[in-house]
């Protein structure tokens, strides 16, 4: 199913207008992998939004069978990823697994809560992408487990060159439903940025890392 025009425009409207992607021109945020960012994302925002989120599952569904990705497991990160996986995984009917950020303290001390992902493909979704560490650890632990693991899914991506060269080393296709710079468009044309400072948005996507820096901006905030 050909994921059409219509169907990226009402997704972006709905990442901007339930906040999920919100923007911090003046006092960016510096997010936990140390980047710098007027660019704040927050996906689980959308949890309280139904109808928008039934939007994004069934669009991350239709995005899926249009890149013809074949898979036997849906897998989540602990955090966003996981209830944007299992709504996922419930709506495609596959099995949903979770990968922890540490291994528990009890039980089998795995750090894989659900069915045995030996011998199977596993898809791994993800809320967002930026340095793509945590993701790349999941994967790292499923392939321990001896999961074949090529692709990931997010919902949104900040397509760092970094990060995908990153991505190319450890032989993993990433996917998000959109490009970035299709949601920064829509953010113009509703009115929450203007042209400059789109040019500076655009701009913090091709150097995220040298950005504040050159423009000697100050952090208002740390992501929790």
């Amino acid at each position: 199913m050909f994921q059409s025009f219509i169907a990226k425009d009402i997704i972006a409207e709905h990442l901007l207008a339930c906040g999920a992607v919100s923007f911090l021109m003046d006092k960016p945020m510096r997010l936990k992998s140390g980047l710098i960012t007027p660019i704040y994302v927050d996906n689980r925002v959308l949890f309280s939004y139904p109808d928008a989120w039934r939007d994004v599952i069934e669009t991350m569904a239709s995005k899926i069978e249009e890149l013809g990705l074949k898979f036997d497991i849906v897998a989540g990160v602990e955090g966003a990823g996981t209830a944007h996986g299992a709504a996922l995984a419930y709506r495609l009917s596959v099995p949903f697994i979770t990968v922890r950020q540490v291994a528990k303290t009890y039980g089998n001390h795995s750090r894989i809560d659900g069915v045995d992902v030996n011998g199977k493909k596993v898809l791994i979704i993800e809320d967002h992408l930026s340095t793509g560490l945590s993701l790349l650890d999941a994967i790292k632990v499923l392939r321990a487990e001896g999961a074949i693991v090529s692709d990931c899914f997010a919902i949104t991506n900040f397509d760092m060159p970094e990060t995908s060269r990153l991505f190319e080393k450890n032989n993993i296709k990433a996917h998000q439903m959109l490009a970035f710079s299709f949601i920064l468009d829509k953010a113009l044309k509703m009115g929450k940025i203007d042209s400059t400072q789109l040019e500076e948005l655009n701009d913090w996507l091709e150097t995220p890392w040298s950005w504040a820096a050159k423009r000697g901006l100050l952090v208002s905030s740390t992501e929790n």
